[in-house]
């Protein structure tokens, strides 16, 4: 009888489907240091949890994340912001489920005001590989031929304009704030973010279209989630969080 038990429990544990997301580093919405691993993971995580399906992030740098995304052990990746290459690639789920303000961080020894991006020109700017810019900004780096370097890691961003290899980095206000903190006192006082946007950019789950049966599962879902007000506004409180 106490094996026939076992047996059950252990199917009955095993029932629910589990699915694999690729995911890159981006604190506080994905966060492989937290226990929920970022307050975006949480709610995919909850979002699948209404179809009795469990998510298992993966963590790995940005680009790789995109391209290991499309294969057939991933259900997809996690989160994206717009453009065409990637909508013709994916299936972008409906609605956003971040929307961040992305700014120019630099030292305060640097004389940056930033009022158009024409003012990025005597400067290096510093583009992580694998994010989203806009066509806007990529337009100005031509024009005003601005030099440019890549990054791989965002982690590495901050400690990249402390060590003077580059002059401007982009965050989002959250995630600057993450990454400050871990800083000591004396190299966050050095730190300045311009008080005007660089840009805003609402990021969205992109399911490959071998996996495309769960864009209307996660749409559904997502509906439900954000319509309670509760919810909601657990989901922004944890995302404005520093822990």
């Amino acid at each position: 009888m106490k094996y026939i038990i076992l047996v059950l429990f252990y199917s009955l544990s095993c029932a629910a489907e589990t699915v694999h997301i690729t995911t890159g580093q981006w604190p506080p919405y994905v966060d492989r240091h937290r226990q929920d691993q970022g307050c975006t993971a949480q709610l995919i995580r909850d979002a699948f949890a209404l179809h009795d399906i469990r998510v298992r992030f993966v963590f790995m740098p940005w680009q790789r994340a995109y391209e290991e995304g499309k294969k057939s052990e991933f259900i997809g990746s996690a989160y994206w912001y717009f453009n065409e290459k990637r909508a013709s690639e994916y299936v972008y789920t409906a609605h956003p489920i971040t929307s961040e303000i992305l700014y120019f961080y630099h030292l305060n020894e640097t004389p940056f005001k930033f009022d158009s991006y024409a003012d990025l020109k005597p400067y290096r700017l510093l583009i992580n590989k694998g994010l989203t810019y806009p066509e806007t900004l990529w337009q100005a780096i031509k024009q005003y031929d601005i030099e440019t370097s890549e990054a791989i890691y965002t982690t590495k961003n901050l400690q990249l304009l402390l060590r003077q290899r580059t002059d401007i980095i982009i965050l989002d206000e959250q995630t600057g704030k993450v990454y400050a903190k871990a800083l000591p006192d004396t190299d966050q006082t050095r730190l300045v973010r311009q008080p005007k946007p660089a840009f805003i950019n609402r990021g969205f789950l992109l399911i490959n279209p071998q996996s495309k049966k769960y864009a209307p599962l996660f749409n559904e879902a997502l509906r439900k989630l954000l319509a309670d007000p509760s919810y909601l506004s657990r989901y922004q409180s944890n995302c404005s969080a520093i822990e």
